[in-house]
């Protein structure tokens, strides 16, 4: 009896530990939910989630990117490249002793002090060779030469550049025309026009401002004799120290079309005209012009001692002559030109009316300014000034 209720027993705890299983397996089974089944599209692997209502999907960035306006800062306004030119300089030993007395505004007013020294380049004419040694050269009715101490003056006075392509560059010869490269070159001043030999004469020499590639170029349409014409070495003949010159625009021209290649704006600064004639000669005007059909963005010249007018050419301005702007102790009318380069390349030009005297430059006051401007309105050509 005891043996059968121990088998009962037995069996009856097997069944209920059946039945508990079957009680598990069937409360997960229902615990799934209907939609649990994934459907795949036939054209890829990836799951196709099931319909719901778009009010229970929450926004992801993505969404918020696609229907939102980015936020941008405006563009920066842009500041025009300013150059500021002059006309001749000779640095003469009156000159220098002003400086010596009172630095820089010794000899020119503190407001054109500012507007060379503000300018993103300032490009002057240097019209006599930095040297100690040298002799006169002969027959020659005025010559000039300058001790190699008062170029400190340049870097003071803002020089970034200056042109040697001129009738005075080589008054004492050779050796001091080599005295001036050197200077030069030691007070971290660029020069055109001249050289050591042809090559570096017509060199263009560039200036990188804000992204805009500057170019400048020289040559001198009136130089003493042919031996002042630089030369590289050929068959039979050394190389020559001397001046890149136009007699012709040929020249010239070939070095602006090559630079029109390098650079956004090529100007050009010409040593030209006739002495003590304020109304351009002729042929300034026809080489002018066939500087601007090869490229130039702007034509300037100096060297008759007296300012002359200014033209435009195909929307190009021409400034045919600056004027002795520190050259003696006679009075001179001259100014400071600011050319602006906009977004475009496009150069505009703005004269601060000068007058200098007594080897000291300054602005004009009111009387001197519509005298200035009246001067240059009667000597150029189809423009006027108010």
């Amino acid at each position: 009896m005891n043996h059968f209720k121990k088998q009962i027993l037995l069996i009856s705890g097997f069944l209920i530990l059946i039945l508990a299983i079957l009680g598990i397996l069937y409360v997960n089974d229902t615990s799934k939910p209907e939609t649990d089944t994934i459907s795949v599209n036939e054209n890829t692997s990836a799951p196709v989630s099931p319909v719901t209502d778009s009010s229970d999907v929450p926004i992801t960035d993505s969404e918020t990117e696609s229907t939102t306006e980015p936020v941008t800062s405006p563009p920066e306004p842009y500041t025009p490249v300013t150059i500021a030119m002059t006309g001749d300089i000779l640095l003469s030993d009156r000159l220098y002793q002003r400086y010596c007395d009172g630095g820089i505004t010794g000899f020119v007013s503190p407001v054109v002090a500012e507007k060379l020294a503000t300018a993103d380049i300032t490009f002057v004419n240097q019209e006599f060779p930095f040297s100690n040694r040298g002799t006169p050269e002969a027959g020659k009715e005025y010559t000039y030469c300058v001790p190699t101490s008062y170029s400190r003056i340049f870097p003071e006075l803002g020089v970034d550049i200056v042109s040697l392509s001129n009738n005075h560059i080589l008054d004492y010869g050779p050796d001091a025309l080599a005295d001036t490269f050197t200077v030069l070159e030691e007070i971290g001043i660029d020069y055109i026009g001249a050289g050591r030999d042809l090559n570096r004469a017509r060199q263009l020499i560039t200036k990188e401002v804000r992204g805009k590639t500057i170019g400048f170029l020289a040559a001198s349409r009136v130089v003493p004799s042919g031996e002042w014409y630089a030369r590289n070495a050929g068959e039979g003949y050394e190389a020559r120290a001397g001046v890149f010159t136009t007699y012709d625009s040929a020249a010239l021209c070939e070095e602006i079309r090559k630079a029109k290649e390098r650079c956004d704006v090529v100007i050009v600064y010409a040593h030209w005209g006739i002495e003590r004639q304020e109304v351009a000669a002729d042929y300034q005007r026809i080489l002018a012009k066939d500087y601007i059909d090869a490229g130039a963005d702007l034509v300037v010249g100096s060297h008759a001692h007296v300012m002359q007018g200014v033209e435009y050419y195909k929307d190009v301005p021409i400034v045919y002559g600056l004027g002795n702007f520190l050259f003696s102790n006679y009075y001179s009318r001259t100014t400071v030109l600011t050319v602006s380069i906009d977004e475009t390349n496009k150069c505009s030009i703005e004269f601060l009316p000068c007058k200098s005297q007594t080897y000291y430059t300054s602005e004009c006051d009111a009387a001197g300014q519509e005298e200035f401007y009246s001067f240059l309105s009667r000597v150029s050509f189809g423009v006027t000034f108010d």
